[in-house]
Parts: C-alpha cells; structure tokens; sequence
C-alpha cells in the first residue's frame, strides 16, 4: 500500500463536514491523526459532539477531537447557518457520542501535531490562533473564499464571514485553496444523492441528511441541489487531478469578501487555487470512498 499522508481535519460539522470526515476516515491514501473543532455550522459543544458522532459512525472512535475556539477573534456573533438544521447535522439522528473531547486546547493539540498536512474546513479562528504562535503549516487546505458570490448577505464565503480577521492572516500564507465556486459546479442533487444511497451501507445512512441539507441549501440558493464544499477540500487531498488549479494573490476584506490578483505565467502568488471541478468524478469519488467505511 502507498505511504498514507497523515491528516488534521479542523471543522465546524455541520453536514458537508460530516462528508468530509467520513471521506478522510475511509480513504486508504490518507490517516486521519486528529480532529479540531471551531464554532460556526452550529454551536462549539455541538461541533465538537457532532465531529465525534460521525468519527463512531464511522468506525473511528480513535481519532482525538479537541475543541477549539468557540467564535471568532474579537468576539463577534456566528451568522445562523440554518440549512445544517438545529443538530448541525440535518437531522441525521446519529447516536450520542461515545466520550466527549479529548481536550479543550485545539491550538495546542495543533502545534503538538506539526509537521502535518490540515485540511481546515471551517472558520479560521483555531487555524490563525496557531499562526499566531509562530506555527505556519507547511501543508495547509483551506475551504473558503469565492470567485464570484458568495453564500451570505455581504457576498462573502460563510467561513471566512465568520471571522475575517483570521481569514485575513491565514491567506496571507501558502495554501492550496478550494473556493465556494467549486462546489457550485458539482451540486448534490436527488439523483446524485439516490446513487451514494445505493452506493454503500454508509451511502444509505446519510442519504437522508444529504437530501435534507440539498434541499435547504437549493432553495436558499435558487440552484437544482445543494452544495458540498467541505468534501472537495478532502477530494483535493485523494486526487487533485479532478481540480484545475491556479496560482494567484489573496487579498481579503473585512467583511470575509475575497479577491484574487491571478499570477499571469502560472507562477508566483501564495495561494495554488482551484478553479474548476471534474464534477461527475468528485461524486463517483465520493461513492467510492463512502463505500470503503
């Protein structure tokens, strides 16, 4: 078996999340070694509970989850993320947890870990918390940004709304970058949804929080099917060759807004961006995966 690389997944589950877990838990190529959590799809306690509840759905009780930042820097309110439903998990009705965090220093637990590869997934607070420490991942995936529009009323991505000023030191450092766009481009919709329910055992499990949380986040959205944009951030780690990727400069307002200074010859800028999605191969991909649990 190829050599996996170890992963850190720091996240606000929240249903794409939950996606994203369950991918990172399955996929031979990789060896989840930790799960952080962050305020943000619902509440911190929440977060953290529900990061354990899809790590024992997937046979994964053994991977540490320390809770982390319970908002962003500053202190301000976390919009509503209402399409995750009141549980964060629309409705998915896992059991409890089968213990709770393992610590409550994410930022520790962080530092602790490096060198590794983290897949961040949520607001950047716990993310720029360890910057600030004199950590910088040397490998870090970051879900957030958008091209064009993005999913709150400012026009920002929803993570980087959340805390703009940690999104703002984050992005100033190398990352590779998987904005909202993408997952625009490749939407859960019910056939979709009906083909990793007859996929797998854990295909079918969380069809039904897949179909809710589509369907909340089409009709806010005015789309035939929802987005998944924490799973591509997972896909880019098991097989980037389904991404187009493009070098650029990110500068981030204070409202979370994104803009890209693209790199002309293909070089330079702090960010490798992705910029378009092999949609029908990131879902046979997710299938497959799924179906390894």
């Amino acid at each position: 078996m190829p050599e996996q690389l170890p992963l850190l997944i720091d996240c606000d589950p929240g249903a794409d999340d939950a996606v994203a877990l369950l991918m990172a838990a399955a996929a031979p190529s990789l060896a989840l070694r930790l799960v952080t959590t962050v305020g943000g799809n619902a509440p911190i306690d929440v977060c953290t509970a529900n990061a354990r509840r899809v790590l024992d759905l997937a046979g994964r009780g053994d991977v540490p989850v320390q809770r982390g930042a319970a908002g962003p820097r500053g202190g301000a309110p976390i919009p509503d993320a209402v399409v995750h439903g009141t549980d964060g998990l629309a409705g998915l009705a896992l059991p409890p947890p089968s213990r709770g965090p393992d610590g409550v220093d994410a930022v520790a637990a962080l530092a602790a870990a490096m060198p590794m590869t983290v897949a961040a997934i949520g607001p950047l607070t716990n993310i720029a918390a360890l910057i600030d420490r004199g950590v910088v991942p040397a490998d870090l995936v970051v879900l957030g940004g958008a091209i064009g529009p993005g999913n709150t009323p400012s026009g920002a991505e929803y993570n980087l709304a959340v805390d703009p000023e940690a999104a703002r030191l984050v992005l100033a450092h190398p990352v590779r970058l998987v904005p909202l766009d993408i997952a625009g481009m490749a939407l859960a919709t019910p056939a979709r949804i009906a083909a990793i329910a007859a996929s797998s055992r854990i295909g079918a499990r969380i069809a039904p929080m897949l179909a809710a949380y589509a369907e909340a986040d089409g009709v806010k959205h005015g789309r035939p099917g929802g987005m998944l944009p924490d799973a591509h951030a997972i896909a880019a780690l098991i097989d980037p060759g389904l991404y187009t990727w493009r070098r650029a400069s990110i500068a981030v307002d204070g409202m979370g807004r994104t803009r890209f200074d693209w790199a002309e010859d293909g070089r330079g800028g702090e960010a490798s961006v992705a910029t378009a999605v092999d949609e029908d191969g990131l879902f046979a991909l997710l299938a497959g995966t799924l179906a390894a649990l």
